[in-house]
């Protein structure tokens, strides 16, 4: 049964709401049994072998991420960055979004104010993870998922490339592990307050500490609440984000922690559309920024809560085990309208011509995972080395719920004209049967290991594997809600290895080469009727990991070599042969061929002095020669630097990227004898540009603070996305964001 009213209003979750909310004075009454000021926060072996501990300053102890095993990011063989808690607040980055925009070799794109696609490599991110357990994102223009606010996360990783070994199925882009916080053992808490350009307030609280005398259980919530206008006209969003987590010792090996988290999205006046790029003339549209061919009354609203238990055990003799499970529930609601740029283009002079789309929709997402590993050492040949193996589930339903626009007070065919558009237009009816029209379940079990073998004391191997059982059905219903056929049945069993080698040339350098791969499976069949195998994606990596200045700071020097195969093609034998569900064959054949290199650095000089950034160059070609995702950009390069000064800290950074396009057809200014225009492919263009950001924040005692955040400072004009339905989004413009944040 649907999660949403007839009406199409979402049905807030009272047990998220009220199980989080009731953990703060808890929370608070937790002051009396707090340890002295200046304790060291505990870090247990079970931390530092599940890679859980809290983190300090702009490094971290180590992650899993990529294979499972507990690695410094220097013992990593692939490209990996980690935005620690500090790293988000000093920058003050609030959404996923903007933690991806620092990130090196990741592109973030916006369709329009309300829909983003993040991209590594050339491929589409889809592969995220809740604390290590994998989950698996719609993003982009299709895209309905809601990634978190990260107020509750205590780092954010990400690990470029092909990670299959943990994630089974996706693309070789990346994926990315998003850490909550856990419970503090003293008293803590905190809470800030930002406002900013375009009439942005946010308020944030965290608070954490033992819950009873001996400090064996504790707790930790955090709560945020964004509210903000947009530089394009019509849109006003909020945003409320809930975390409550308990976590208790149950023995002195045994840690049990629970939690929810909440968030809740609510966008009214966006856009779903952006600025078209040329007249019907073939002349250039340049229209302002704040344009939006949206209706006032647009509104999409999603809710997304999440439910965690994760049970930790420390064995003997260095063993420890894992499991942890995830419960994801996402529900959107959507009625939009907009001035649609699809095949149509408005008049230079009267701003006539395009047409109206829109749309009412409802889904539901949800999905179950778990993931269950042991890791630890054994003796082989008189040396020691780390084995880690275990197994991964999700599964997901996504219901399509009925409902549509039953009568419309406005003409389908004539938008007005662009340049007196004031969102002002009668609202459609809607209804919502509030039961499902289909059903697309997706199921994925992996059993994976991993070894990392020490031959020698300078040389490391790591060998792993992952067996994939895959699964998707999309199931159809009438009306009435009754079952009336199954279709797009994909299965896949897919075997996808991992190697990995580690040559420390020195104290400070290690050399690395290792494969990786992940897979995609996929509905076509060929001429015999039979399921194509699955798509793969093989990643090479190649390079220099180091650490300096007492490791305190992280640098990495790599190349990088990505191919497809079995990548589905129209079969051109069977060009006149129908297969029995009426669709035609296909062939596998090579897919996308990338080649790269990135250069990143992460943590600090001196004990004042941070700094993180990479540059990357990745070129992707099509089988036939043509370049692939040209919307990404082939030159990428992001850095950023604080500086502490006394009670000061300033710093700043900058993104400079190589030009972008899309071959889209493009008026001519020549015309039909019905009068339509002439049309010829052509690139839809944005040039490469740079933008600089500014940051300061001054201590005004040990529990106060105050600081500001600049972005896009010389206010630098750009498309940020190019040729999606013949149009162009707009960047952000120069943004300001104040801040007061207070801790105790």
């Amino acid at each position: 049964m649907s999660r949403f009213s007839p009406t199409g209003a979402p049905r807030r979750n009272p047990l998220a709401l009220c199980l989080a909310l009731a953990a703060l004075p808890a929370l608070a009454s937790a002051q009396a049994v707090t340890t002295p000021d200046g304790e060291t926060p505990r870090t247990t072996e079970l931390d530092k072998v599940l890679v859980t501990q809290r983190t300090e300053g702009y490094q971290v102890y180590g992650t899993n991420t990529a294979t499972k095993l507990p690695l410094t990011l220097r013992e990593t063989p692939q490209s990996l960055t980690v935005f620690t808690r500090q790293r988000i607040e000093d920058f003050n980055l609030i959404t996923i979004a903007e933690v991806l925009q620092q990130t090196p070799g990741v592109t973030v794109q916006s369709y329009d104010s309300n829909r983003t696609l993040f991209t590594a490599r050339g491929f589409a991110i889809n592969n995220f993870m809740f604390d290590g357990v994998p989950t698996n994102y719609t993003t982009g223009a299709g895209g309905n998922s809601i990634l978190s606010d990260t107020s509750i996360y205590e780092r954010i990783e990400i690990v470029r490339g092909a990670s299959g070994l943990v994630t089974g199925s996706g693309n070789p882009s990346a994926t990315v592990n998003m850490v909550r916080k856990r419970p503090t053992d003293t008293f803590q808490a905190s809470t800030s307050l930002s406002a900013g350009s375009w009439d942005y307030r946010r308020a944030e609280v965290d608070v954490g500490g033992p819950l009873s005398a001996g400090g064996r259980v504790r707790g930790r919530f955090v709560g945020a609440y964004t509210d903000k206008e947009s530089w394009v006209r019509f849109q006003h969003d909020t945003s409320p984000s809930l975390y409550g987590v308990i976590e208790a010792d149950l023995t002195d090996s045994t840690r049990l922690r629970g939690g929810i988290d909440y968030l809740e999205t609510a966008s009214d006046g966006g856009a779903w559309s952006a600025s078209p790029l040329y007249f019907r003339d073939g002349s250039r549209a340049t229209m302002p920024r704040s344009y939006s061919a949206a209706a006032r009354w647009n509104e999409w609203n999603r809710e997304s809560t999440n439910y965690f238990l994760t049970l930790e055990q420390q064995f003997g003799a260095g063993w420890s085990g894992r499991l942890a499970y995830n419960r994801r529930s996402t529900d959107t609601d959507s009625l939009l309208l907009a001035g649609s740029n699809t095949g149509n283009w408005a008049d230079p002079v009267t701003g006539l011509g395009l047409r109206i789309a829109d749309t009412y929709s409802v889904s539901e997402t949800r999905e179950d995972a778990f993931d269950l590993y042991a890791s630890g050492p054994f003796q082989l040949f008189g040396r020691s080395h780390e084995l880690v193996a275990g197994i991964n589930h999700y599964d997901r339903d996504l219901d399509t719920i009925r409902a549509g626009i039953t009568a419309r007070p406005y003409n389908v065919a004539a938008f007005p004209s662009i340049f007196s558009w004031d969102g002002i237009i009668g609202k459609p009816t809607t209804v919502n049967y509030g039961i499902p029209s289909s059903t697309v379940n997706t199921t994925e079990t992996g059993y994976y290991a991993a070894v990392r073998l020490n031959p020698m004391d300078d040389l490391k191997v790591i060998a792993g594997a992952r067996y994939s059982d895959y699964r998707t059905t999309t199931d159809n219903f009438d009306v009435n809600g009754n079952f009336t056929s199954r279709s797009a049945r994909t299965t896949a069993h897919e075997p996808t290895p991992y190697l990995g080698v580690i040559y420390d040339l020195n104290a400070n350098v290690s050399a690395f080469a290792s494969y990786s791969d992940v897979f995609q499976a996929t509905a076509l069949r060929d001429i015999n009727n039979q399921l194509l195998d699955p798509v793969t994606g093989d990643n090479y990596e190649y390079g220099f990991k180091g650490e300096f200045f007492g490791g305190r700071l992280y640098g990495a020097l790599n190349g990088f070599y990505m191919k497809q195969d079995n990548v589905a093609t129209r079969d051109p034998a069977g060009a006149d042969i129908l297969l029995p569900d009426g669709s035609v064959p296909y062939i596998a054949s090579k897919g996308v061929e990338t080649n790269g290199a990135e250069f990143e650095l992460s943590g600090s000089i001196t004990d004042n002095w941070s700094m993180t950034g990479g540059y990357t160059y990745a070129f992707s070609t099509n089988p036939d020669g043509s370049r692939f995702a040209s919307t990404s950009p082939m030159h990428l390069a992001r850095f950023n630097t604080t500086y502490r000064h006394g009670n000061w800290m300033v710093g700043g950074g900058f993104t400079v990227q190589s030009a972008i396009y899309q071959l889209q057809p493009i008026p001519t200014g020549r015309y039909t004898a019905a009068g339509a225009p002439i049309t010829a492919n052509g690139q839809m263009r944005q040039g490469g540009y740079m933008l600089f950001d500014l940051m300061g924040r001054y201590r005004i005692n040990d529990h106060l603070s105050v600081g500001v955040t600049v972005t896009n400072l010389f206010d630098k004009v750009y498309y940020r996305n190019v040729g999606f339905f013949n149009s162009g989004y707009w960047g952000e413009p120069r943004r300001v964001l104040f801040n007061l944040r207070a801790g105790f």
